[in-house]
């Protein structure tokens, strides 16, 4: 009866001691990546409010029967912008943008173009930064 309780006792502690190793080498990696993505979520949202843009002018120009815009948009945060991933949002479409440079640094200027927008009368204008802080105008020609 000696041999078997103790047969019994370390086969029970070996699975605990297997249980615990699986457990916490599953475990802490999962804690570890919570924590990272806390941290990316605080840094986004600390940029996010020290983010905005603004809408300075617009113009407007003919390009055959449609029309060719000339966006100013001021970045008055201060966070510096990257512009490649910024969204030009024509009366609700989005429309592919060229700008006149890649990053957008605090209280600098840059000039978005889109081409080729067809329709007459006034336009709403969205411009959405990279981080998704947005401004609009309403363009009355």
């Amino acid at each position: 009866m000696g041999f078997s309780l103790i047969a019994s006792a370390a086969i029970l502690a070996v699975t605990l001691f297997m249980a615990v190793e699986i457990i916490t080498g599953s475990l802490l990696p999962t804690l570890d990546g919570i924590n990272t993505s806390y941290g990316n979520l605080k840094n986004r949202f600390t940029d996010q409010i020290q983010t905005d843009i603004n809408i300075t002018t617009v113009s407007r120009s003919t390009g055959g029967l449609n029309y060719d815009y000339n966006i100013t948009v001021q970045n008055t945060g201060s966070v510096t912008l990257n512009t490649e991933q910024f969204a030009v949002l024509v009366n609700g479409v989005e429309y592919p943008a060229s700008c006149s440079c890649t990053h957008l640094y605090p209280e600098n200027i840059a000039y978005f173009s889109v081409t080729n927008i067809a329709g007459e009368g006034a336009i709403r204008i969205k411009i959405i930064s990279d981080n998704g802080i947005a401004d609009y105008y309403t363009y009355n020609p």
